[in-house]
């Protein structure tokens, strides 16, 4: 039963009942996530955004028949909501905080499988790269809507807007800047539903409203906001086969940018509220319903209005232009475009100057005297058609201005081109966060485990790339390669997922719950792989430069992980790092375990504090964890560091792949080494006050050896652990001045023991000091008792009494009251915290 649910019942219907709040959870950021809307609105920015461009980029791959461009969408959105879907929602449910394709390789993936997360890596990183050109350009390209007198520096505000993303980022942080996208994407969803919902219905009521294209494309022409038009075409029937399915698969591969930024749904996942997966799940269903359904209303409109390719400019503004010219304007009929003198003048001019650029740019490959004039026949109807437009263009203008249709185009443009200045922020904080993860295996410098770094790098290369690209229609057949690969990966991994992966999730390999998993990445597959043909085989001219520059990124990585160009076993060796010395790693695999070794005891420290293991110390935590960072080697801020992280990711800690798993589990299991070593440090200062004190009860001539005051001392300071096996760590014990961040902890447990002795040895001082008056004979046996903890349990304690060179023997604890467990938080170790 391949279409069984492979989700736990009781669990889909726990979250099923959580849903209406997971829906709405983290609108006004509160709550312990972001939900379904909030998550959806966060990647509005960088998903949705190319939703306006997608119907552009399906005509212009078209060649302008919009039948065909329809056949193709509707065939890529079935394999998206019938296969890419389900692999997503699939690894989201395993894995949901795994993040990009590399990571979820890494997190679930089989070891054959492991190299899809080094080119994974690659190709997410260049996809963020793209993301920031084609977001920033296109921004650009739609003020040209409200500021048509800056066209000729398009390319520099294209600039400014990658720089002026990357800043925020950067000064605040990607977390911070939530709110940013939440405002930016909420406010466009919510536009977009409402406006394309009336531009549907609009066409299809009124199709005759079309001939008002012709007139918005010749002002955004002549504003030379629209650099390359590709006309609107004839029926599909009128073309030969051959060109029919060349145009229909063209137009396929440039259609596909209409769900860039679906991929990273599940990354954003990260900080989505409990439980995860059906965030993330539900997030994905209604983000491809709406990724369909504004393309399949924009290509109704298109269609129904005879739409052209307009490069540089969306096909939904000129959408929204008739609307708003119609429905919230004055209205026009076609009566009422009437061609003045002055639009045949102006014809005649744009005409002169199209045929005068023609000419040169054919010069080069045909002679003068072969450049045949056109007919005064066809002169005239050229000259006809342009002033029309003109005409129209006038018409349009004069519908809108003063009317509430100004406002609203206003409105629609400023939203759009917010939503494509805010669409930067998912190739920013995916790219940064792929990187990051990378660094964190070992891949890529460390220093890229800050976001903000990974940041500023990505910006570095998109402003060197955005002056050489400058066209939408340029970037896009690169651009699809990123998403598509992750599309592929994804589905992949899914499939092959690990069995112990599945297991953890409580799906028994083999089951029917596992057969359907595996069957939703077996869809994935195939339309992912689907998509991956069309796209070799349409944008080849692209293909190299990805080849090229995914290889290069890939190779960087196994040099830095490896330690070199080739692999040397004695660079993969653990490393053992000096107490607070810099570490000196010899390859980034070395350093990433290094890292998840850090990881695994800061952890268990910490769980060791929370659990109360530590209170017997009576040292405070930031004591306890400035020693755990010199003795272990950590980082000085590794304890804030992944309290911060812990923060940002409330889900249990995974690590990025599973030898790094081992490492950190290793490490974490330590409890009762990390125990031992903070207790000898205790000790120490313990022990320190023993050495300093004892020679004051000496006394040689009433039998009183060093070592019988120092065995009295341990018996009332250690009175929970045997005497043998303190007094034999004591005799180990050697003054040596130790580095601060360990006496910082040494002195409190000193101070402590300084502060006790005289509530403790009240009694065994009494006797001492009666005897070397006299008072008491030294052959006197003497015992006292004394309370060990808060439930009154009491220990015989002797006194040494004996005389010249007899040494008192071990005296066994025995409780007066016969109760031989003591508390949990004592056993085996020195005298209770008491201030």
């Amino acid at each position: 039963m391949v279409l069984r649910s492979y989700i736990d019942p009781a669990e889909n219907r726990e979250a099923s009942r959580k849903l209406p709040r997971l829906m709405v959870e983290g609108l006004l950021l509160g709550g312990s996530g972001l939900g379904v809307l909030a998550l959806i609105f966060e990647i509005a920015a960088d998903a949705f955004s190319v939703a306006a461009y997608q119907t552009l980029l399906a005509i212009h791959g078209a060649s302008g028949h919009h039948d065909i461009a329809i056949l193709a969408f509707v065939l890529l959105s079935a394999m998206l909501f019938l296969g890419i879907v389900p692999a997503y929602k699939a690894g989201a449910y395993i894995r949901p905080t795994a993040g990009g394709s590399g990571p979820l390789v890494e997190a679930i993936g089989p070891s054959k499988l492991r190299w899809l997360s080094w080119v994974g890596t690659s190709l997410f990183f260049l996809d963020a790269v793209l993301t920031i050109i084609i977001s920033s350009i296109s921004a650009a390209d739609v003020m040209m809507l409200l500021f048509p007198e800056f066209a000729p520096y398009r390319i520099l505000l294209a600039e400014c807007f990658a720089f002026f993303i990357m800043a925020v980022l950067v000064a605040v942080g990607p977390r911070r800047a939530v709110p940013l996208f939440l405002l930016g994407g909420g406010a466009f969803t919510i536009f977009t539903l409402l406006a394309l919902s009336l531009v549907g219905y609009s066409a299809l009521a009124n199709p005759e409203w079309g001939f008002l294209t012709s007139g918005i494309v010749h002002r955004l022409e002549e504003a030379q906001v629209v650099e390359h038009v590709v006309r609107a075409a004839g029926d599909a029937p009128a073309i030969g086969s051959v060109l029919f399915f060349q145009f229909f698969f063209r137009s396929m591969s440039s259609a596909m940018l209409g769900f860039s930024g679906y991929e990273v749904i599940p990354a954003s996942g990260k900080h989505a509220a409990r439980p995860k997966w059906k965030v993330v799940n539900t997030a994905l269903t209604l983000a491809a319903v709406f990724l369909i359904g504004t393309g399949v209303l924009q290509l109704a409109a298109a269609k129904a209005w005879n739409i052209p390719s307009t490069e540089g400019y969306s096909t939904l503004l000129i959408e929204y232009e008739i609307v708003a010219a119609q429905t919230f304007g004055r209205g026009l009929e076609q009566a009422d475009v009437i061609v003045v003198d002055q639009d045949i003048v102006d014809a005649q001019r744009i005409y002169d100057e199209r045929r005068h650029q023609a000419q040169e740019q054919t010069s080069e490959h045909s002679s003068a005297d072969s450049a045949a004039s056109a007919s005064d026949h066809s002169r005239g109807d050229e000259i006809g058609a342009i002033a029309h437009d003109i005409a129209i263009a006038r018409a349009i203008e004069n519908a809108l201005r003063g009317a509430d249709g100004q406002g609203i185009l206003s409105i629609a443009a400023l939203l759009l081109a917010i939503i494509l200045l805010l669409a930067q922020g998912g190739g920013y904080i995916g790219g940064a966060a792929v990187a990051a993860n990378a660094a964190k295996l070992g891949r890529m410098p460390g220093f890229f485990i800050n976001d903000r770094i990974g940041i500023a790098v990505i910006w570095g290369f998109s402003a060197a790339f955005i002056p050489l690209i400058r066209e939408v229609v340029v970037v896009e057949a690169y651009y699809a390669f990123g998403f598509v690969s992750a599309f592929i990966i994804t589905s992949t991994t899914v499939y092959f997922a690990r069995d112990d992966v599945l297991r953890d999730r409580g799906i028994i390999p083999g089951s029917p719950e596992a057969r359907s998993l595996r069957f939703a990445g077996l869809r994935g597959m195939v339309a992912s792989y689907a998509m991956g043909a069309v796209l070799i085989t349409q944008k080849t001219e692209a293909l190299g430069a990805i080849v090229v520059l995914a290889a290069l990124i890939t190779l960087f990585q196994l040099y830095y992980a490896f330690g070199g160009a080739r692999r040397d076993p004695a660079k993969l060796s653990p490393y053992t790092p000096a107490p607070d010395g810099k570490p000196d790693y010899d390859s980034g695999i070395q350093r990433a375990h290094d890292k998840a070794r850090a990881r695994g005891i800061i952890d268990r420290v910490n769980l060791l504090l929370e659990e109360g293991a530590l209170v017997k110390f009576n040292v405070d935590s930031a004591r306890i964890r400035r020693l755990v960072t010199y003795v272990y080697s950590l980082d000085r801020d590794a304890f804030e560091l992944q309290r911060m992280e812990a923060e940002y990711d409330d889900d249990l800690a995974h690590e990025p792949s599973k030898e790094l798993d081992d490492t950190y589990d290793k490490y974490f299991n330590a409890r009762a080494e990390i125990l031992a070593k903070i207790e000898s440090y205790s000790h120490y200062g313990i022990f320190t006050f023993i050495d300093k004190y004892y020679a004051n009860w000496v006394n040689e001539e009433h039998g009183r050896q060093a070592a019988d005051v120092q065995r009295s001392m341990i018996s009332l300071l250690f009175p929970l652990t045997d005497d043998d096996l303190i007094f034999e760590q004591y005799q180990q014990y050697k003054w040596e001045q130790q580095p601060e961040a360990i006496w910082q902890f040494c002195r409190e447990r000193y101070s402590w023991a300084k502060d006790q002795w005289p509530n403790l040895s009240g009694r065994l001082t009494t006797v001492w000091t009666l005897q070397e008056l006299g008072l008491i004979p030294d052959e006197v046996d003497i015992k006292t008792i004394i309370s060990i903890n808060a439930r009154n349990d009491l220990r015989e304690i002797k006194i040494h009494t004996h005389g010249p060179l007899a040494l008192a023997p071990a005296e066994k604890k025995a409780s007066i009251t016969g109760d031989d467990n003591f508390d949990d938080n004592y056993d085996d170790d020195e005298a209770p915290a008491q201030d």
